[in-house]
């Protein structure tokens, strides 16, 4: 319930503050689930994307960040997110139960507004699941937001949804290493391009 509250209030604010704009919403898959993977840039990315896609999403967040306040914990419980480490099992369950799940494979907000390399987590949940991997690019959010500031200033953040990417399922129980490095760099791919695509 709590996440179809704070829903219209972020698109609000977003809108209000950030004019907030967002492209390719038609890509998103319509007869199955999916795994949102983006940049992650600022502490603005999880509330914005999660807006602005019109299904929940489960967010594996940083384990650090439960511990930073009651308020904090209490948030990410009802909105059903879950701390990292050995959560990938959980993520798979999720998935297999035709529910949603977001990952910043970068795993730590950007230092200077460039993309990170990939962890591969990601990419281990699309092979093992067969969920294609909905890859978004977050622009503005680090001029808005970064990790140097306290608070948020007002500038505009654009959302670009990409073309579902899939990878085919695996169903050793170890998955190879060079397909979960190809289906990485395939991802961090996708993402690199709508950031350096012309807006």
């Amino acid at each position: 319930m709590w996440y179809w509250i704070f829903r219209p209030f972020v698109i609000f604010l977003s809108k209000l503050f950030f004019k907030l704009n967002v492209e390719g919403i038609e890509n998103l898959p319509k007869k199955n689930n999916f795994i949102v993977v983006a940049n992650h840039t600022s502490y603005l990315d999880p509330f914005i994307l999660g807006a602005v896609i019109p299904k929940k999403i489960y967010w594996l967040a940083v384990r650090d960040l439960y511990k930073a306040s009651p308020a904090v914990r209490w948030f990410f419980h009802v909105t059903g997110a879950m701390p990292d480490g050995k959560s990938s099992e959980n993520l798979i369950r999720l998935l297999t139960n035709n529910k949603i799940v977001g990952l910043f494979p970068e795993g730590i907000r950007t230092h200077d507004g460039k993309l990170n390399e990939f962890r591969r987590g990601a990419a281990l949940l699309a092979l093992r699941t067969g969920r294609p991997i909905v890859p978004c690019a977050i622009l503005g959010a680090y001029e808005a937001f970064p990790r140097s500031a306290k608070f948020p200033k007002p500038r505009p953040i654009k959302i670009k949804i990409g073309k579902p990417q899939y990878l085919l399922k695996e169903f050793e129980d170890v998955v190879d290493d060079i397909r979960l490095q190809e289906g990485t760099f395939k991802i961090r791919s996708a993402i690199e391009g709508m950031m350096h695509a012309r807006q």
